[in-house]
């Protein structure tokens, strides 16, 4: 059993250690040449109130230093009074931005909101880019000229960013921003080194106003549940690339509770199992498979190990693994991630690891249901949306 022994000791260690190596060979590739000023850049912001710090994303956007001529669409509903409020503040405040506030009516209960408002967004955006950036999401000073270029490579049709989050006010915000700073650029940039990239952040991302044109725009998307995969599905048939860029852009939300907590951890592993798992070819799903879901589990190896063969060997091993994935995610984040996970909350890192694997069985054995903005969603086949219950008003 020896040489079982150690083909984990090189599984544990080595899947740590090669991501590691990839991220670092994406953020020393050479960056494209700087691409001539497309214009006018339209930024649409689908936004709903009721996260505290809504106010500052969207005034971060506004300074942001960028030498490109741009327009912000602000999309709220028409009976999100909290929202228009906000907005108008930061209109007047900011005169000389220039900003288009746009209130629509609630869509049809099957309809994704988001995806209604973006089809009512570029309708209006007068921009040569098409840019859609989430109201809790913040990008860093020169990102467009920083992204952009990327729309200039072969094929390219779609480029995005890396998310991380910055919000710690609590427990179980501190625990969300700390399960992304740990995971995000270990899941997406191996991937993307390895296969041209099958689904998006879609915090963030840019595309030609001729490309959305040519692929029939956001219309048609509306039941799906899963934008970004809507999205980037819809570029790839049309024979466009999804290009990951190194931008990494800040996100702040604040998780109320435990109940926020788990509601939102189980939607975010729902909504692949509902769209891109059911989509993608063989040799794409043995990728996602082998990059993300089973390394989810090595944390439980290494305990289940440390467990069942007692003494210092397998106490070593355990402890090992926790300090390599510790390492790691403390350098990433000093290097890549401005310092976005303060010293005194990395003691989550571990614990993250640990609670993963068992929320990831429980979201793949959960039924087609979830709670999105008060409702009760039913997701259909495919990823179209059922109304189960609406919140009453």
């Amino acid at each position: 059993m020896r040489w079982l022994w150690r083909l984990l000791i090189i599984l544990l260690y080595g899947e740590r250690l090669l991501k590691h190596l990839a991220v670092e060979r994406f953020f020393r590739r050479a960056q494209p040449p700087s691409a001539a000023n497309p214009g006018l850049v339209s930024i649409m912001q689908p936004i709903l109130s009721g996260d505290p710090a809504l106010a500052a994303c969207l005034e971060a956007n506004l300074i942001a230093y960028s030498d490109y001529q741009r327009e912000f669409i602000w999309l709220i509903d028409d009976n999100d009074e909290s929202a228009r409020q906000i907005c108008t503040d930061l209109m007047a405040q900011y005169p000389s931005g220039a900003i288009t506030l746009v209130a629509l009516p609630a869509p049809p209960p099957e309809h994704n909101p988001k995806l209604a408002k973006l089809i009512a967004g570029s309708a209006r955006a007068r921009g040569t880019v098409i840019c859609v950036l989430d109201d809790d999401t913040m990008l860093p000073d020169h990102a467009l000229e920083n992204c952009l270029p990327y729309l200039a490579q072969p094929g390219a049709g779609l480029v995005f960013g890396l998310p991380y989050y910055v919000s710690y006010a609590n427990l179980w915000s501190g625990l969300v921003a700390t399960f992304v700073n740990s995971s995000s650029l270990m899941t997406y940039i191996p991937f993307s080194l390895l296969h041209e990239p099958v689904t998006i952040n879609g915090m963030f991302y840019a595309m030609r106003r001729t490309t959305l044109e040519a692929v029939g725009g956001f219309a048609g998307l509306e039941q799906l549940v899963a934008d970004d995969f809507a999205i980037a599905e819809r570029l790839r048939k049309h024979g466009y690339r999804l290009v990951q860029t190194p931008v990494r852009h800040a996100i702040r939300t604040t998780v109320s509770g435990p109940r926020h907590y788990l509601r939102l951890m189980q939607r975010w592993l729902i909504f692949p199992r509902e769209s891109l798992m059911r989509h993608l070819a063989p040799h794409e799903l043995v990728l996602v498979y082998s990059l993300v879901a089973l390394p989810t589990f090595l944390p439980w190896v290494a305990l289940a190990v440390s467990g069942g063969r007692p003494g210092q060997r397998s106490l070593r091993l355990f402890l090992t693994y926790a300090g390599l994935s510790y390492l790691i995610f403390a350098t990433h984040n000093r290097r890549y991630l401005n310092g976005a996970t303060p010293w005194r909350w990395s003691w989550m890192v571990p614990l993250v690891q640990i609670l993963l694997p068992a929320q990831f069985m429980s979201a793949m054995l959960a039924p087609r249901k979830i709670n999105w903005r008060g409702h009760t969603m039913q997701i259909e086949r495919g990823g179209n949306l059922r109304l189960l219950h609406r919140r009453d008003q």
